[in-house]
């Protein structure tokens, strides 16, 4: 039986009233044959209670909903999804969430909420919760003093797996983080970090998180700040870091890679970290790879690295491509770089090349110019590139080495 059909669409509308206007929810059916309710866009100003209590999913998105009462959900005790996304939510009570004991995913992203107000205890009744997406959400006023995260709203959260939340100046995680032990992804979808008022993220800024965590993504902040050397020492068991279009400059964040020496890492995504704005004596826009600088993640077992549009003009011999685990690669991006080209630097990308005997991709396009409109590989998906290879430039490496390293590759081009 084929997807369509699995779905089980039922044309059932309900209509509820809310003052003089009508509006309307449908239900679906996923997969599994469970009940979804569909809420989205339809200007609700309090989640309805008169939906068929076996609903397992609830999308409501879309609304004017402003305040999460208490027991807001109490009749829907079978649900294990809930979509609140981009409504108006300033304030959510203690018991807003009573009943839910079954909720596994839960998204109040793109809200007006003041995560500092959260009640102590507001997620007690989530015992299950493994996915909690609460970013995008209101902005301090005072950016220049600490930002105290309410750790005794999170602190029940046992269960949570995934936590995306929005990252501000002076973070303050209390002890209270250090309850969920079982969280693997912590990723922050959006940052206020800044270098003002002698603003660094300290090496104690995560002391309270688990050292279980896999997965740490700090992208998108666009303005330059400072990292301690000892940021990451609480995550010896991380797999993946994303730092990309975060302007940490390369040098600082090639610093903070010390905890995973001769580990195993799945991706390291530097993408554009280095940026025109930041040219100082410490952190110039031009960067030079010297072994110093390297001498960390070359140590690491990488399958996927992405160094692109990080400034770098220039290595050292024994710097760049001298990897102690060639092997372990998968995916090389170095694109949107002033890498030199002369026969001294060739030799060391075709020696790295012969070790690398698993690389399925490796991307140094767009050098020496500034490209209008680059395409750039997604380090986690590099197939959805190929349908831009023809347009774009590609490293030629010689014929008896490119079937071997690419199966499916750039330089297949003709």
């Amino acid at each position: 039986m084929n997807q369509i059909r699995r779905m089980f669409i039922v044309s059932i509308m309900i209509t509820i009233a809310n003052g003089n206007k009508s509006m309307y929810c449908t239900y679906s059916r996923n997969r599994k044959h469970k009940l979804i309710a569909h809420c989205e866009n339809q200007g609700f100003t309090s989640v309805p209670r008169n939906l068929s209590r076996d609903i397992n999913e609830l999308i409501i998105s879309h609304n004017l909903i402003r305040n999460l009462q208490n027991n807001s959900f109490v009749h829907y005790v079978k649900m294990e999804i809930l979509i609140l996304s981009k409504n108006l939510v300033s304030e959510i009570q203690k018991d807003a969430f009573a009943g839910l004991h079954l909720l596994k995913v839960l998204k109040v992203n793109d809200n007006l909420i003041n995560i500092t107000v959260l009640p102590k205890g507001v997620f007690r009744h989530l015992s299950h919760l493994i996915d909690l997406d609460i970013s995008r959400n209101k902005k301090p006023l005072n950016e220049n003093t600490t930002f105290v995260y309410p750790d005794g709203a999170f602190s029940t959260l046992r269960s949570l797996q995934n936590l995306s939340i929005d990252l501000f100046m002076f973070p303050e995680f209390g002890a209270g983080f250090s309850s969920l032990q079982n969280l693997t992804v912590l990723k922050f979808s959006r940052c206020y970090l800044r270098n003002s008022s002698r603003f660094r993220l300290l090496n104690s800024t995560f002391k309270h998180f688990s050292t279980n965590l896999k997965e740490l993504y700090i992208s998108g902040c666009r303005n330059f700040f400072l990292l301690e050397d000892g940021l990451l020492e609480y995550f010896p068991h991380l797999k993946i870091l994303d730092l990309s279009e975060s302007y940490v400059h390369l040098y600082q964040a090639l610093r903070i890679l010390r905890p995973f020496q001769n580990k195993n890492m799945s991706v390291i995504n530097f993408h554009h970290i280095s940026d025109s704005s930041i040219n100082e004596d410490d952190f110039p826009y031009s960067v030079v790879i010297t072994v110093e600088l390297i001498k960390y993640l070359r140590t690491i077992c990488i399958e996927a690295l992405d160094l692109s549009k990080t400034g770098i003009v220039d290595y050292q011999q024994n710097s760049l491509f001298a990897f102690e685990h060639p092997a372990c690669f998968k995916t090389f991006i170095i694109s949107a770089n002033r890498l030199p080209a002369t026969t001294t630097y060739s030799s060391q990308v075709f020696s790295f090349f012969e070790k690398a005997i698993n690389m399925k991709v490796y991307d140094c396009s767009y050098l020496t110019i500034d490209y209008a409109h680059p395409v750039y590989i997604n380090v986690y998906h590099t197939e959805a590139f190929y349908q831009y290879l023809k347009s774009t430039k590609y490293f030629q490496i010689p014929a008896r080495l490119g079937q071997k390293l690419f199966d499916s590759s750039i330089n297949r081009i003709s």
